[in-house]
């Protein structure tokens, strides 16, 4: 296990404590999604890691990792593809593929799509990316291309359960034990005091511990302090 992190069973394990419970077999599944929404409600930096890793495109696609929280960035070569949102995002503007082009060639060249030209018309090609589900699509490269992702991701242990970050323990279990109850109180089987507190000491828990995380350490303060007299830039967290 990873230091300063502590697995979604001790969590599980306080939760049962702490309710009194009995039998809990059927409630375990729900028990870690509820640690895996809490920690991303709590959503500071230092609840998640930063990874980095390698992808290979094939026809013109890779699968991005099961375990991507946040994308960062994408680079290939050194350089970053142009992202788009656009419907043709795969065809240059000019392209005679588009509905308005030419109808004798439809064949779509993606490797080709992205080309400009430079001031003495050596062709540029132009990179461009986007996300859609598990899969980032490049257009402008070519077949078995090696992309490197840097993203934010969940700590998994070994078996593929989320694991807490030190310090966020009383919070996440407040948020299980809030949650446990919400059942019972849709039904009217639960008093509706009972119900705010825990609500209640949700929220004040999740602030407590995103404040604490967000705090800077006694370097960071050093920091800070030199920022302020030599108005130097704050560095990036994600540089990549």
């Amino acid at each position: 296990m990873n230091p300063g992190r502590i697995s979604v069973k001790t969590i599980i394990a306080n939760v049962i404590r702490d309710a009194g419970l009995k039998n809990v077999n059927q409630m375990i599944d729900s028990m870690i999604e509820w640690a895996y929404e809490a920690e991303t409600l709590i959503g500071s930096y230092d609840t998640f890691v930063r990874k980095e890793c390698e992808l290979t495109i094939k026809n013109y696609r890779a699968k991005l990792p099961n375990d991507l929280y946040q994308f960062i960035g994408f680079k290939i070569n050194g350089r970053f593809p142009e992202v788009t949102n656009r419907d043709f995002r795969l065809f240059h503007k000019d392209s005679e593929h588009l509905a308005t082009g030419s109808p004798e060639n439809q064949s779509l060249d993606l490797l080709n799509v992205g080309m400009a030209y430079g001031g003495e018309g050596s062709a540029i090609r132009t990179m461009k990316m986007t996300i859609e589900g598990n899969y980032i699509h490049v257009s402008g490269v070519e077949d078995a291309t090696i992309g490197g992702l840097a993203y934010m991701a969940f700590d998994l242990d070994e078996e593929g359960y989320p694991l807490i970050k030190d310090g966020h323990e009383k919070a996440v279990v407040a948020y299980i034990l809030w949650r446990l109850i919400y059942p019972d109180w849709m039904k009217g089987n639960v008093h509706q005091g009972v119900y705010d507190r825990l609500e209640n000491r949700w929220y004040v828990l999740c602030g407590q511990t995103r404040g604490d995380d967000e705090m800077p350490d006694p370097k960071q303060l050093e920091y800070i302090a030199s920022l302020y007299h030599q108005l130097l830039p704050l560095p990036s967290k994600n540089l990549f």
